[in-house]
């Protein structure tokens, strides 16, 4: 299957031409972290996403506490 990939483990992305369903990263040699480019930035977007909503929870939850702990030193 000739396409653009991306390793996940080296962080390399590289072009194979050849018809290979599983193909090896030209750097670390890792077959089960090389996924195709398409699939690795779905995989990515959909972690940016979470990590803005922890991001959000957090600031909500440290807002919250600065809250409760001026409304208990009055």
């Amino acid at each position: 299957m000739a396409g653009d990939y991306h390793c996940a483990f080296c962080e390399t992305e590289f072009h194979q031409e050849d018809g290979d369903d599983d193909p090896n990263c030209p750097t670390c040699g890792q077959t089960e972290s090389v996924k195709p480019v398409d699939d690795f930035a779905l995989v990515s977007d959909i972690r940016r996403q979470w990590y803005a909503v922890f991001a959000v929870l957090f600031v909500a939850g440290a807002a919250f506490a600065a809250y409760q702990w001026l409304a208990v030193s009055r």
